[in-house]
């Protein structure tokens, strides 16, 4: 999330707006080991990885002596529990080993963690999602005094990735020794973009008296404007002005727009959670520039808010799919939810145009129906091609492929071939792609039949450290949100993943960068 330049304001007597906020708002109903990685980028400055010899473990906690009780049985308190790395995640949805950190100094992990981006590689999306989701037993070391603690790095990466769902289950799990004020706010916005606005503003009024500055203010009012209550929010800002507090006239046009349905929104900079629930409450439309800017989050937020139009949700659902925020199941309820008239189907099956995501919703939904194998081949190509120039082929490519399978190559569909080949490739239905590459002439299968090629799985290399390298890979392959196109940097990143043993994640990460090589 954004940092605000009002969360480095300090408030002209502490202490007292909130209090006069607080009493205002209590009228509102709440509702194996496997040792040293292959080095992919230079660990961050100041941190420092374990070195190749096993380090020296620390001394393990001493549990008080156990008691005899009248009942003979001896019993004794269980030990410390560090709930940093707690996951979601079970041996059957892919959760890697709970040593994955074993070696791996704190520091270095919460360095590394800062740099995740969003990106709309799937198979970056999936080692991420593993990764944060997994339990472990943590890094060594401590929290900084100063600065945030690793559970909340963690939390605020699975929020910026737009793992909303995972990280509302992470949130009850962790705890932090450092300043709470952080891991309080973050869950304060998870919950926004959950479109859970009850737990939000329960969140928000349990806390607002402990913390001093105007964001719990702001987030107090928005409470109030989102729960009806009108004229407490109009007093909360009146008092921020007393107070002199910083202006944020979107905020305020915000506030006012929930209360008058006739006032308009027509830039939103810096699309926060608590700005996008109020401009959907507000019922005001997402501004193109707000749809370009917004995080995997705020994407996740609007694409599955039911009060917004199915419609005016598409291209937010779509940038979230792509980028791994919302499933894709998510995205075909969404298309489905678009019926198309009966002029839309048949411009459809006579001249498959996908330029705007209404056009694509209905193009998908025909393919579905249409029972011809050479219409159902047309229209999906024209999803596929519309993927490639707006850079989210891998994602039509995904959406498509139970289309696609139940498409029988044949002779008659051979110009269909090379792009049919390459999204199933790109989807991993690597049998499927070669029946259809069959069909492809030879100059196209050549150039094709290398996204296939299978790549001798590498020894599995002792000592090395699971989670520091599935991290390193992370944080290597990265370039403005897309796969390096180094083609050094995939190969050593391909053979660290093999080296751990992730031979099916190594062979997508090679087929996705040779897609993206061109057509």
């Amino acid at each position: 999330m954004r940092t605000s330049r009002d969360d480095r304001c300090q408030r002209v007597g502490p202490g007292a707006l909130a209090a006069l906020l607080l009493a205002l708002a209590l009228g509102a109903p709440a509702s194996a080991q496997v040792g040293p990685p292959v080095p992919l980028i230079p660990p961050p400055k100041g941190a420092a990885s374990a070195p190749a010899p096993a380090p020296a473990q620390a001394p393990a906690p001493q549990r008080p002596a156990p008691n005899q009780g009248e009942s003979g049985i001896e019993t004794a308190p269980l030990a410390p529990v560090d709930a940093t790395w707690a996951g979601t995640l079970g041996p059957n949805d892919g959760a890697f080993p709970e040593t994955m950190w074993q070696g791996t100094s704190r520091s270095l992990v919460a360095g590394r963690l800062a740099q995740l981006r969003p990106t709309a590689s799937p198979v970056l999306q999936d080692l991420a999602r593993r990764l944060l989701l997994s339990t472990a037993k943590p890094p060594g070391g401590e929290d900084p005094p100063a600065g945030p603690s690793l559970a909340t790095v963690r939390l605020e990466r699975l929020v910026a990735l737009g793992q909303i769902d995972g990280a509302m289950a992470i949130a009850d799990l962790v705890q932090t020794k450092g300043d709470p004020q952080p891991l309080d706010r973050l869950r304060v916005e998870l919950h926004f973009a959950a479109n859970d606005v009850e737990g939000a503003c329960g969140a928000v009024q349990a806390a607002i008296g402990r913390y001093q500055d105007f964001w719990w203010d702001r987030a107090l009012i928005a409470c109030q404007a989102l729960r009806g209550d009108q004229a407490k929010a109009s007093v909360g800002l009146s008092l921020l002005q007393e107070r002199k507090a910083p202006r944020d006239t979107v905020f305020d046009a915000l506030v006012a727009a929930v209360g008058n349905r006739k006032l308009k929104v027509e830039r939103l900079p810096d699309p926060t959670p608590i700005r996008v629930a109020l401009l959907a409450a507000a019922k005001l439309p997402l501004p193109p520039e707000a749809l370009q800017a917004a995080s995997p989050a705020v994407l996740h937020q609007w694409a599955t808010n039911p009060s917004v139009p199915a419609e005016a949700r598409l291209s937010a659902a779509e940038r979230a799919a792509a980028l791994g925020a919302i499933g894709l199941d998510e995205l075909r309820k969404l298309y489905a939810a678009i019926p198309p008239t009966s002029t839309e189907r048949k411009a459809a099956l006579v001249r498959a145009a996908a330029e705007n995501p209404r056009a694509r919703a209905v193009i998908y939904t025909v393919a579905k129906d249409e029972p011809a194998a050479a219409v159902r081949a047309e229209l999906i190509a024209a999803l596929l091609d519309a993927g490639r120039k707006h850079g989210f082929f891998l994602l039509m490519a995904r959406l498509t492929a139970p289309i696609l399978r139940e498409i029988r190559p044949s002779p008659e569909l051979d110009w269909f071939a090379p792009a049919a080949s390459r999204a199933l490739y790109g989807a991993g239905e690597a049998q499927a792609a070669e029946r259809w590459l069959s069909l492809a002439d030879a100059e196209v299968e050549a150039r094709i039949a290398g996204i296939g090629h299978e790549t001798p799985a590498a020894a599995r290399i002792g000592n090395r450290l699971f989670g520091e390298t599935v991290l390193g890979v992370l944080v290597s392959v990265q370039q403005d949100g897309r796969l390096s196109s180094d083609p050094a940097v995939i190969e050593n990143a391909a053979a660290a993943l093999r080296g751990i043993g992730l031979e099916r994640e190594a062979r997508q990460l090679e087929v996705e960068a040779a897609l993206a090589g061109g057509p």
